[in-house]
C-alpha cells in the first residue's frame, strides 16, 4: 500500500471524528446554548441573535465535502486492482474457479422408495 492512501485513509478518519463532532455541537431545533444553561428571553443569548450556528454550518458543509472527496479516492484506490493496477492474475484465477463449480452437473435427488408412495393412509377411527 502506498503512502498516499495511507495518508487519505488517515485524513478519512479525522474527518469522520470532526464531521460527528461538528454536529453532535449543532443547537437542536428551536434550541440555543443559552437555554440550555437556564437563559430566559430571546435578548440573552450567548453568541448573539444568529448563535454559532452561522460558522458551525459552515465547518459542517467543509468538513462533509472534504469526507465525500476522502470517500470518493478511498473507493477508486479500492478499485484500482481490478481495472489492472493490482493482481489481474488473482482475479482471473478466481473467475475461472468460479466457472469450473458452475460446469459442475447438478445432483439429483434420489427418488422416494416406491411403498412411501403407495401405502394407504390409515386414520383412526373415533371412539
Amino acid at each position: 500500500m502506498s503512502g498516499w492512501y495511507m495518508f487519505v485513509v488517515a485524513l478519512h478518519v479525522v474527518l469522520c471524528i470532526f464531521l460527528i463532532l461538528i454536529i453532535i455541537l449543532q443547537p437542536g431545533k428551536g434550541g440555543d446554548v443559552g437555554a440550555a444553561f437556564g437563559g430566559g428571553g430571546g435578548g440573552s443569548t450567548v453568541f448573539g441573535p444568529r448563535g454559532p450556528t452561522g460558522l458551525l454550518q459552515r465547518a459542517t458543509t467543509v468538513v462533509a465535502v472534504m469526507f465525500m472527496a476522502t470517500s470518493v479516492s478511498l473507493a477508486l484506490f479500492s478499485d484500482e486492482g481490478v481495472r489492472g493496477g493490482g493482481n489481474v492474475e488473482g482475479v482471473i484465477e478466481r473467475l475461472q474457479q468460479e466457472k469450473d463449480v458452475d460446469d459442475v452437473a447438478p445432483v439429483e435427488p434420489a427418488p422416494a422408495p416406491e411403498d412411501q408412495l403407495t401405502a394407504p393412509i390409515e386414520v383412526p377411527e373415533p371412539e
